[in-house]
């Protein structure tokens, strides 16, 4: 196993990762249809055994929102959590074809930080800095699995990736160029390797 084709599962991660991201964005636009046992409003308590409804918002004493739930068919079901001020911290859902569902967590800025998802069966966790950028991402699936590291600029700074017996740790400079790694295959076999002054891979037994 060569290094490339660690990069290769780590750029497959990455891809992982940015389809997550869309399908997050998709779900926390959406709403859920839930059934509520028991609701007390006010003075006008009242126990309910079933309620129906397309859309549900909660508020508190004095009409802000807190929760919205509720579904649309093109994008799917979810609900969003709301601080004091309106701002979204928690949003939960799923896509509308089946296909992703997912948990996104926010700052008290509203600025998502984490985020939690299975695309098309494929489970991703992505993480991101205060200016939107990933900065970690972890999934896969049979094929592989792997842990990127990023910097600011979304870059990947550093990786490790398994498949099929064999394990792998890259190291990329600040353009995203493998300089140094170590594999460890599955029959056994393991070396090092970097790229020297010329750009060539030289393997170290």
């Amino acid at each position: 196993m060569k290094s490339n084709n660690l990069y290769a599962r780590l750029e497959h991660l990455e891809k992982q990762n940015n389809r997550l991201h869309k399908v997050l964005i998709v779900l926390l636009l959406s709403l859920v249809a839930l059934v509520i046992m028991g609701a007390k409003a006010g003075l006008q308590d009242g126990h309910f055994g079933e309620i129906t409804a397309e859309q549900i918002t909660i508020v508190d004493a004095q009409g802000k929102k807190l929760i919205e739930i509720g579904t649309d068919k093109s994008k799917g079901t979810g609900m969003r959590i709301l601080n004091k001020d309106g701002t979204r911290l928690v949003g939960i859902g799923v896509a509308a074809d089946g296909g992703g569902s997912g948990l996104l967590i926010a700052d008290k800025m509203g600025r998502a930080r984490f985020g939690l998802g299975m695309d098309m069966g494929i489970p991703s966790l992505a993480l991101t800095d205060e200016n939107g950028k990933k900065i970690i991402g972890l999934g896969g699936d049979e094929r592989g699995y792997g842990l990127v590291i990023m910097d600011g600029n979304e870059v990947e700074r550093a990786g490790i990736g398994y498949k099929e017996g064999s394990t792998g740790i890259a190291i990329y400079d600040d353009k995203g160029q493998y300089v140094r790694g170590m594999v460890h295959e599955s029959g056994g076999m393991h070396y090092s390797s970097y790229i020297d002054g010329n750009g060539n891979e030289v393997i170290l037994d």
